[in-house]
């Protein structure tokens, strides 16, 4: 039985979520070093920094999966099916795509067209939720070889091509902005997370597999708070950190130039 004060979330994955917006945060912190004093010796595209990002996103995207499945194993029980069981899913994708837009129209008009997000890992999340997941859900543990072939093909893809959408499948765009996440390869750790939560998370309650976790951990819950609220967080850090940034930068005696 979940606990009724968190309204049956899970703990542990709100945690989970929170570690990807502590990740985030320490890794868009670089980026911003980088974009308002480029002459500090710091690349946040390359090295430990772009393995930072990397793992950031795949945590975020694995999570998402595993919410994914919980939230359509608990529908299903209700007895949704079909169509009803897509649409359960319908308001969450689409304020996660109307995220989306506003972030790449603030981005437009602060950063210009070439750095404008046009692909974004909410865009993703939100094509994930509305177009793919509710189809590979159903193929429970087994989405995992899914998801593998998934990155392995977006890994191994080299292709580039000005077709106005192609960046959304993963073809190299002459311009594909900041915070591009085509569905080749990152589509691939949503699905792994699908694969998760149905090995963890049968019927969206937890399985044998965590029956030694409390069902009510206090430090769990606290630290779930922000994984709680992810959306806004994601859609409020960067102004926040950009400010920050730019003071202590100023307080350290660091040259701004973000040209």
């Amino acid at each position: 039985m979940e606990d009724t004060a968190t309204r049956g979330r899970i703990w542990e994955v709100d945690a989970l979520r929170t570690a990807a917006i502590v990740l985030m945060v320490v890794y868009h912190i670089a980026y911003d070093i980088h974009l308002l004093a480029p002459q500090v010796a710091l690349d946040p595209f390359d090295g430990a920094w772009r393995a930072l990002q990397v793992t950031c996103g795949s945590i975020f995207l694995g999570v998402v999966g595993i919410s994914f499945w919980i939230a359509h194993a608990r529908a299903a029980s209700r007895g949704l099916v079909g169509i009803a069981l897509w649409r359960s899913h319908v308001r969450r994708g689409l304020k996660v795509l109307g995220a989306a837009i506003l972030v790449s129209v603030a981005t437009l008009v602060a950063l210009g067209p070439e750095d404008a997000v046009r692909f974004g890992i909410l865009h993703l999340i939100g094509v994930l939720m509305l177009v793919v997941l509710p189809v590979a859900v159903r193929l429970g543990p087994w989405t995992a070889l899914l998801g593998a072939s998934v990155v392995a093909l977006g890994v191994a893809m080299d292709a580039r091509s000005d077709i106005p959408g192609a960046l959304v499948l993963g073809f190299v765009p002459p311009e594909k902005g900041v915070d591009w996440y085509p569905l080749l390869p990152w589509a691939g750790a949503a699905l792994i997370g699908v694969a998760i939560g149905s090995v963890l998370y049968p019927g969206g309650r937890r399985g044998p597999l965590l029956r030694r976790l409390p069902i009510v951990s206090r430090v769990g819950l606290g630290a779930g708070v922000p994984g709680r609220h992810s959306l806004p967080i994601y859609l409020v850090h960067q102004p926040v950190l950009i400010a920050l940034t730019a003071a202590a930068l100023t307080i350290t005696g660091t040259e701004i130039d973000p040209s």
